[in-house]
């Protein structure tokens, strides 16, 4: 068995060659500085051309292991599909349009590989000078009962002790767009595993690749907030679980209005102010309407 083995999936760099090769040709180069004799890489693909694929193990600097998946195939089945091809005992997962700080994967799998923790979620944050708030808009961390521990985590930047993973996986729930991670870790609450918080483990992760890819996605992240609170309260307020689920998107509406608020005062308190308020104000009003139109947005983008 390898020590680490370590998953990218390129589902979400689409599918022309050329362009996932060019996403990927920096990611692999830091993280290839960052491997030990026993590490291993996956990455799993829909059409990668052979021509591609050893050019990037080249940058690399050792063998990939490839994992083919139909180009029908969804986010969570490639991150599902890339772990059966590890042989690690820790299993790390990362986006290939996500860029690992140097120390990344040490900073994320220690605290496994000393018996500290079994699930380790890192920190994933855009770049510049909007990313402090649209972190808090699309990456928030809510902590966990232990000093140290958070509820949730982020597909993009995670590792699991591989019996952890392999006795739960993501699930497959439709329709959903990326909100499995935090089900998953749903389940991880109810079963009384913490997951560790490694801020250390830092990845960058792209902004959405145009006007038209950012509208999709807040559209869905807007659906997601409706499917997801039935889970939350599932696990925190069994008993409400029923009238959430018969309220539609009341209850989605209302959260993006409480984030709303506080990503307001978040704006007020740092620069530049009027971007950061054109952030939280584009941000609430795309994602209410994608939680007010929910099934057709799934019927429509998912």
């Amino acid at each position: 068995m390898t020590a680490r083995s370590i998953v990218i999936e390129t589902w979400n760099l689409g599918r022309e060659p050329g362009a996932i090769a060019r996403a990927m040709d920096q990611q692999l180069r830091l993280i290839g500085a960052q491997l030990g004799d026993d590490d291993e890489v996956i990455v799993t693909h829909a059409e990668l051309d052979a021509a591609s694929r050893a050019r990037l193990a080249y940058v690399l600097g050792r063998p990939i292991r490839w994992q083919t998946l139909s180009p029908a195939a969804g986010y969570y089945e490639h991150k599902n599909a890339g772990f059966d091809a590890t042989t690690g005992a820790i299993v790390a997962f990362l986006d290939g349009d996500c860029a690992p700080d140097a120390g990344w994967l040490a900073a994320l799998t220690a605290p496994i590989a000393r018996g500290d923790a079994t699930v380790v979620a890192g920190f994933t944050s855009y770049a510049g000078a909007l990313a402090p708030l649209a972190n808090q808009l699309d990456f928030p961390y809510f902590g966990g009962r232990a000093a140290g521990t958070v509820r949730n985590f982020f597909a993009n930047n995670v590792a699991f002790a591989r019996e952890v993973f392999a006795a739960r996986r993501y699930p497959a729930i439709a329709p959903m767009f990326h909100g499995q991670c935090q089900v998953l870790a749903l389940r991880l609450v109810e079963d009384r595993i913490p997951i560790r918080l490694a801020p250390a483990a830092r990845v960058t992760h792209a902004w959405p690749d145009g006007p038209r890819a950012w509208l999709a996605t807040r559209l869905l992240r807007g659906a997601d907030t409706v499917s997801l609170l039935p889970y939350v309260a599932a696990t925190y307020a069994p008993r409400a679980r029923p009238l959430v689920a018969r309220l539609g998107p009341v209850p989605a509406l209302s959260v993006l209005g409480l984030r709303a608020v506080r990503g307001t005062l978040t704006a007020l308190r740092r620069g530049p102010r009027l971007r950061n308020l054109a952030l939280v104000a584009a941000c609430t009003l795309v994602d209410a309407l994608g939680a007010a139109t929910a099934p057709i947005v799934y019927q429509r983008l998912a």
